[in-house]
């Protein structure tokens, strides 16, 4: 069968360009500039920003730590305790035990500016570091495997590792059990609670995280890579939203804003999972999810989830 290419059926397409240097140097020099948590919505909301070196040197700085200098190896991460709280409310209210891996299956539609696509889509999870996304339709194939900070994309036989910068938000959201349980289980996470908001006509907690790489002076850089958005539901303490950027490089490479909504939690195996998972890109709606059966426990292999990264590991 002929597959056109994914980004002709309206997939994101990343260009991957040389990461620069992130010097220590060029941080402190931008030491005058305002540490806050919202600074991240005025800087995605200007014209022409994204395009802009200088603008993902300031969210290292800003990712790196909220309200004091950059972290270094030696220094712990800011771990809001507010946020942590309602983060471990809302794995124990999906259930609080990981599964050691699962299965999910159902359809997926794809929209692209007039144009929609339909076919089936497979998510793969193992413990917290592994994912991989499996989506078939009439005219596109394509697999992005996510394994341990390593990810490659996969259309028909052709595979592409991705670089660290891409790799690091390339983990599979559709399973936020897993995703959770990996932040705050790593030391390296730093939380921030920032606001309630109104999601979806709920009331929801609004918290930021990412990963500091407080132990890793060398891959420090990518804290901002890793800079995700959650929304936890008052009432219920499960996941409403959650939100990131995906980006291959710094520089003039553009980013791409990821919005995915949560709904339709069925208990399977004593874990909570969305059955209806709805994803954005740059505000626009570009894939609905219906889950139709997950399994647990299957046995997963590690070949479930073929990696490359030009890179290298963390």
């Amino acid at each position: 069968m002929h597959y056109k290419t994914l980004s002709q059926r309206g997939f994101p397409s990343l260009v991957v360009l040389p990461a620069q240097t992130c010097t220590r140097d060029r941080i402190d020099n931008l030491s005058y500039l305002k540490q806050s948590p919202h600074y991240f919505e005025r800087l995605r909301g200007g014209p022409g920003m994204r395009s802009t070196v200088i603008v993902f040197f300031v969210l290292f700085v800003l990712a790196s730590t909220i309200g004091s200098a950059p972290l270094t190896a030696q220094e712990s991460p800011q771990r809001d305790p507010r946020a942590l709280s309602l983060v471990a409310q809302s794995l124990a209210a999906m259930g609080g035990v990981v599964p050691s891996d699962s299965v999910a299956s159902g359809r997926i539609e794809l929209v692209a500016g007039s144009t929609t696509d339909s076919g089936r889509i497979r998510i793969l999870t193992r413990g917290v570091d592994q994912t991989a996304e499996q989506i078939q339709t009439s005219e596109a194939s394509r697999t992005i495997a996510y394994s341990r900070r390593q990810a490659a994309e996969q259309e028909g036989a052709t595979r592409k590792g991705y670089s660290l910068e891409l790799a690091v938000s390339s983990q599979s959201a559709a399973f936020p059990l897993t995703l959770l349980a990996a932040a705050l289980n790593n030391p390296e996470t730093a939380f921030y609670y920032l606001d309630v908001e109104t999601v979806e006509g709920v009331a929801a907690h609004r918290i930021r995280f990412w990963n500091s790489f407080a132990s890793k002076p060398r891959f420090q850089y990518l804290a901002a890579f890793t800079v995700t958005d959650l929304w936890i539901d008052a009432a219920s303490g499960l996941p409403v939203k959650l939100s990131y950027e995906r980006r291959a490089a710094f520089g003039a490479e553009g980013a791409i804003p990821v919005d995915v909504y949560y709904s339709g939690y069925r208990n399977v195996g004593g874990v909570l999972y969305p059955f209806l998972i709805k994803k954005s890109f740059n505000g626009t709606p570009w894939a609905t999810i219906a889950i139709e059966n997950v399994v647990l426990n299957q046995g997963l292999t590690d070949a479930d989830f073929p990696v490359e990264s030009e890179g290298g590991g963390l």
